[in-house]
């Protein structure tokens, strides 16, 4: 099963995701988590890596309506995925809001915002299938596209080792050493104008954390 993480601080509105993917017909594929945004955006991110979840949800305004919280949530629901992506590059995440104009305007990736009403349809197919369907096909996108960049990085160290590697190969490697980086951890990335010959010690430890990171994303997935 996947994990997605849904944000937002009103409890009703978490009992309303919860009972969404409930009467869906993707539910048997996703285990659904919920919480109120915290205060400040570095400690709600640090949460979010601990609850390590394979795509994210927020509401856009998380400082409006405020029955259910008593303290100020200092930003939005576009602030929080794109923090976010600044750390997993690429990762599934989508914004709900009732002002989808204004959430569009705010984000650099209009295709991540929907409309929230989404959530309260008397239908029970097709909205609630083709939203869940597409945060679930986000989330196989992402990891077969690391599965993919570290299989191909782990053939072109074997045609290195192995001394048919020329210029090309040399530049793939480091620009697939760049996005598995920015998979796993985007702010500690080395710029690539700073990088020249790959190193083997430090390939062979970013391979050993894809892997890490595959396993946990394969038993997730099932």
């Amino acid at each position: 099963m996947y994990k997605i993480l849904f944000i937002d601080e009103e409890k009703t509105t978490l009992e309303d995701f919860e009972d969404f993917v409930e009467k869906s017909p993707s539910k048997a594929k996703i285990e659904p988590i919920t919480m109120f945004p915290l205060g400040e955006l570095d400690e709600m991110i640090e949460n979010i890596i601990k609850i390590s979840p394979d795509a994210i949800i927020s509401d856009y305004r998380l400082n409006e309506l405020k029955t259910d919280i008593k303290y100020t949530v200092k930003y939005n629901g576009v602030d929080l995925v794109e923090e976010f992506q600044t750390i997993r590059n690429q990762f599934p995440c989508f914004v709900l809001t009732a002002v989808d104009d204004e959430a569009v305007n705010s984000s650099d990736d209009v295709n991540i915002v929907y409309v929230k009403n989404l959530l309260y349809k008397k239908d029970e197919g097709n909205a609630k299938a083709s939203f869940l369907e597409r945060v679930i096909s986000q989330i196989e996108h992402y990891k077969n596209r690391i599965e993919n960049y570290k299989s191909e990085l782990t053939e072109l160290i074997e045609l290195r080792k192995n001394g048919n590697a020329d210029i090309s190969v040399e530049s793939r490697i480091i620009a697939l050493d760049d996005l598995l980086e920015k998979s796993i951890d985007g702010k500690s990335v080395i710029p690539s104008e700073f990088k020249t010959l790959s190193n083997s010690n430090k390939l062979d430890n970013m391979l050993s954390k894809v892997d890490q990171l595959l396993k946990k994303l394969d038993e997730d997935g099932k």
